[in-house]
């Protein structure tokens, strides 16, 4: 069988789906009632549509597959913008696009990064990206950043636009590799260091922009709207409890957490304040709410009920599973012509232990550095690498570089790649001897999911809804048994027996929630709620 490629799986679903989408761009939808279409808010995933997917932007595509399958002359996909405060369409053909080609995403090895050239900043023809209007987009960011900084309001918001519009309408011919590097030429000065704001430049201004020539959303025409993505950002909650005030509009939130709430230790400064600010408006326009485990549903009416808000009934907060990313089911047996990653040669097939996740204080990598270290010093060449497979997130620098720095690590038994795509990912999943997953706190824990479904022992923490991803075949162990931890990663290491065995019981009784168990009941939902009959059987696949 060959192996399935991204090409594939582009044509396989832009076939089932676009003939059906079509609908919706060549004429109005059926009996076109006043406020009858359903608006999806996709805006998390239009402002990331150039880096490799994560948790939440999965959720958005699938939900989105769903709809352009089953319903697409009913639904809207909107991006809401804090500038001009009301969404802007993303038309479906965009949607498609951005769905297939998310899983491409480049990935490269920390230890690749090399600087460029000055033949760098020339323009380069075979990629199509034109450093000129790359160096444009790098003056234009400078001008928003130096109203930001000086707390010039109306240059800072003028200067944005400008500089959003001109990286929206140029997107494919700039370099934002280049961007980056030039911005840090004058990033770092005497008295304020910028770094912070630039690890989010593509975001916030080549991504916030919507589509170009895209039309605002009529919402007299709306009569339901999902929220699947980010929500704690910007005004958009505030702005939707006043649209609810002002017109019978059935709202429905995807809830993936209450971490900035529950574990706000864990968050960025500011950020706990933000997410329950915007919470608490939600939580009074909201009428229903899809939540991705028991664990977040729990902590929802905890809070509810701790706050003085109106109880959520069984009915209104209701548990919609996920289930391994599309790539997981998507696998062939020819696992060898999967893309490795750049770097990756001097990893083993079978001889390495996979961590995936975003590098950020609440996964713990941490932990996971101390138990490397203290088997390093044990084992010494022996010891099977520890593959760190996500980009770098916040306030991680100084755990990076003592990760560089120890001579313990001698830079080989912890590897780190980053911007990881879904072909590298399966193969690192396939290849990899078991993961390992320490976080202090999940929403739902998808690297238990995606490990087990490849029949991979993982070892896991305990707590939160990490435990109900392992479905008891996981071996959950507390943080604070440290001892126990390292135990346990010797026993699957050293002993092939063992690991055998639990790899042989995994591919028997692991059962993984499927994509369509998770999207269905929230379309459905959402067509029932706005007086549409769903399909009596969907077409997704």
């Amino acid at each position: 069988m060959a192996s399935i490629t991204t090409e594939n799986l582009r044509t396989e679903f832009v076939t089932t789906v676009m003939s059906k989408s079509a609908i919706t761009n060549c004429k109005p939808a059926f009996a076109s009632p006043s406020r009858s279409r359903i608006l999806v808010d996709l805006s998390t995933s239009w402002r990331h549509r150039s880096s490799p997917p994560v948790g939440i932007i999965r959720c958005e595509h699938e939900i989105a597959r769903h709809f352009l399958s089953e319903s697409p002359e009913n639904v809207i996909f909107g991006y809401f913008s804090d500038e001009t405060q009301g969404y802007s369409q993303i038309p479906q053909d965009a949607v498609i696009e951005m769905i297939t080609s998310s899983a491409s995403a480049g990935s490269s090895s920390t230890s690749n990064r090399d600087a460029p050239n000055e033949q760098h900043l020339v323009h380069d023809s075979s990629s199509g990206k034109s450093y000129t209007k790359t160096f444009v987009a790098g003056l234009l960011f400078a001008n928003y950043m130096v109203g930001r900084l000086f707390g010039f309001n109306n240059w800072r918001l003028k200067g944005a636009t400008r500089a959003k519009q001109y990286v929206a309408d140029h997107h494919d011919e700039i370099d934002f590799e280049t961007l980056g590097r030039l911005a840090k030429l004058w990033a770092s000065g005497p008295t304020v260091d910028l770094r912070a704001p630039l690890r989010g430049l593509r975001m916030t201004l080549v991504h916030s922009a919507p589509p170009p020539g895209s039309l605002p959303v009529q919402m007299d025409t709306i009569g339901a709207i999902l929220l699947p993505g980010v929500f704690w950002e910007g005004s958009k909650a505030k702005w939707l409890w006043k649209v609810k005030s002002q017109r019978n509009i059935h709202i429905s939130l995807l809830l993936f957490d209450l971490i900035p709430i529950v574990v706000r230790q864990f968050s960025e400064s500011g950020a706990a304040q933000n997410f329950a600010a915007c919470l608490h408006y939600l939580l009074w326009a909201c009428d229903h709410f899809f939540c991705i485990s028991d664990s977040t549903a729990y902590d929802l009416r905890q809070y509810v009920d701790a706050c003085g808000y109106p109880p959520i009934l069984d009915s209104k907060a209701q548990v919609c599973r996920l289930g391994p990313a599309r790539f997981v089911h998507e696998t062939t047996p020819d696992l060898v012509e999967y893309s490795r990653i750049l770097g990756s040669e001097e990893i083993n097939p079978g001889e390495f232990v996979l961590f995936v996740s975003t590098i950020e204080s609440r996964k713990n990598h941490d932990f996971a550095y101390h138990l490397w270290r203290r088997l390093a010093l044990k084992h010494g060449a022996k010891l099977f690498p520890l593959v760190f497979a996500g980009k770098q997130g916040w306030d991680t620098e100084s755990l990076m570089r003592k990760i560089s720095q120890d001579p313990a690590i001698a830079g080989r038994h912890i590897v780190h790649f980053d911007n990881v795509n879904d072909d590298q990912l399966r193969w690192l999943y396939a290849n990899c001897a078991f993961t390992i997953f320490p976080s202090h706190y999940e929403g739902f824990g998808m690297t238990v999911a995606e490990s087990l479904a490849f029949g991979k022992p993982c070892i896991a923490s305990k707590g939160s809804s990490v435990e109900e991803a392992g479905q008891g075949l996981a071996d959950h162990i507390d943080t604070l048994d440290g001892i126990r931890w390292i135990e346990t990663i010797e026993n699957y290491m050293f002993d092939k027996n063992a690991l055998a065995i639990k790899s042989d019981r995994i591919r028997n009784e692991y059962k993984p929630y499927t994509w369509d168990e998770f999207t269905t009941p929230i379309v459905r939902h959402m067509l029932q709620t706005a007086d549409f009959k769903p399909s009596s059987e969907s077409n997704i696949r």
